[in-house]
């Protein structure tokens, strides 16, 4: 619980907080007053709309603690006498810290000579993906620095709005260092997150950057790692009462979800099956996401070879997700269930062509569309989640679902609805409506029903060989 304290001649908003391992108590400051103007404004005795404003802004920047700000407005108010009329608010805190951090940072740097130490060089080459991207930073801030003053980029005369915003990562930040990521640039968006992680405490989304970035680069440990160090941090940054059903719209419990989701992920692909399906467990009954559960159980059943429990999963997901028919129609096939697989195969494929030729070693050709960059990483992504049945799956499996995806009417229906999207996209969107409701209707499940049906004569029963064409 927070409280107030006299330091001097100024008043400071404080938190007590135990020692780890003395068990001594220690006052954290959490804000400090220095003038009576000051005082009135945050308790709401001179611009309307000021005690709502502090109190603002002081939650947010210290959410883990309780304020009572009866009693807090209470000792404010006992004290003010202590406190002198006016301050200079401006050398404090617009500009004390500011110059501190800039002159230590600018004589690091100075200092750092590479003509004139090798070690110098060394270092500046350790860290030449963060001083690119802090030099890109202030070219950026100085370009942006002639600005009118408007009601949406004004402080008050005591700065509060800057004082008060050192908690999180500025969101243009995260957009910036997020490109790297999405680019491909894996090593500056490592250098970069790692970065913001170190400047901001319990940035979690930071950790989760760092897992995915892990992750693209096949290092499963260090993922894992990351992953849950995002679950420890977000868990800090939830509200002290959110219902399951608000967990995906409150934004300060994505971080948790996402690191939560991405950690049962990269379990799954490291091969720890039960810690991945514990997992499951913690994010359908702690998180109310049964969506995201069903389809991760889907992929662990199938590599575990539990095909009834596969199946059954994965059917509960298909009109949300097409391509949860893959995994259907492998689990089906190891049933015996044959006559149900064509149209769960089909279904999948002509939702995510190239995904469909992708899992069974058939595509070698590059993508060339926005729509086949998205299929081509649906079907990577499915690949490392269903590795261990795929490096398992019998030669009669491989032989019947190539033999399927070989079939002459199969290939013609892959190679249309290839030129429908590319048809479609081409088309204004107020136009030409034929390759839409031609790409409608080829996604549909119905169809891959019907177009099924007609390759029933061609199904071997279960234990032949394969897929054979008569």
């Amino acid at each position: 619980m927070a409280y107030v304290r006299r330091r001097g001649n100024q008043l400071a908003i404080v938190q007590g907080e135990r020692e780890p391992g003395t068990g001594k108590v220690q006052q954290r400051i959490l804000f400090t007053l220095y003038s009576k103007a000051e005082v009135l404004e945050a308790v709401g005795r001179e611009t309307k709309g000021g005690a709502e404003r502090f109190r603002h802004l002081l939650q947010r920047e210290h959410p883990d603690v309780k304020f009572n700000w009866k009693v807090i407005r209470r000792a404010l108010e006992k004290d003010l006498d202590l406190l002198p009329e006016r301050y200079a608010y401006r050398p404090e805190r617009l500009q004390r810290r500011f110059r501190a951090d800039l002159c230590a940072f600018a004589r690091q740097l100075m200092l750092a000579d590479p003509q004139d130490l090798m070690s110098s060089a060394q270092l500046i080459q350790e860290h030449h993906h963060e001083l690119e991207y802090l030099a890109d930073l202030i070219h950026w801030r100085l370009k942006l620095r002639d600005q009118k003053e408007s009601e949406w980029n004004a402080d008050n005369p005591f700065y509060w709005r800057f004082a008060l915003q050192g908690r999180d990562v500025p969101p243009d930040t995260e957009e910036h260092a997020a490109g790297f990521y999405e680019r491909g640039e894996y090593d500056r968006g490592e250098a970069v997150f790692r970065l913001l992680v170190d400047c901001f405490d319990g940035y979690a989304e930071g950790y989760n950057y760092l897992g995915l970035i892990a992750l693209e680069k096949r290092n499963l440990d260090e993922a894992i790692t990351h992953f849950q160090k995002t679950i420890e941090l977000g868990r800090k940054l939830f509200p002290a009462r959110v219902s399951k059903k608000r967990y995906w719209r409150d934004h300060a419990t994505r971080p948790y979800m996402r690191g939560l989701r991405n950690l049962v992920s990269t379990l799954n692909e490291a091969g720890r099956f039960e810690e991945a399906f514990s997992l499951c467990d913690r994010l359908d009954n702690e998180c109310g996401d049964e969506i995201t559960t069903a389809w991760h159980r889907a992929e662990i059943y199938l590599n575990t070879g539990n095909w009834q429990q596969a199946a059954e999963a994965a059917q509960r997901l298909t009109g949300l997700y097409p391509e949860a028919n893959f995994i259907a129609a492998f689990a089906l096939y190891e049933l015996g269930r044959i006559d149900e697989v064509p149209s769960a195969f089909l279904h999948a494929a002509l939702n995510h062509p190239r995904a469909a030729r992708m899992l069974l070693g058939e595509l070698k050709s590059a993508p060339k569309s926005g729509d086949e960059v998205r299929d081509h990483n649906t079907g990577v992504s499915m690949r490392r989640a269903l590795h261990a049945y795929l490096n398992r799956q019998s030669r009669a499996s491989k032989r019947f679902f190539r033999d399927l995806l070989r079939d002459p009417r199969v290939m013609a229906l892959l190679d249309e609805i290839v030129a429908v999207v590319r048809r479609r996209t081409a088309q204004p969107p107020t136009g030409e409506r034929e390759a839409f409701e031609r790409m409608t209707l080829m996604h549909s499940p119905e169809f891959a029903h019907i177009e099924a049906r007609k390759l029933r004569d061609h199904i071997v029963a279960p234990g032949a060989t394969g897929f054979t064409i008569h």
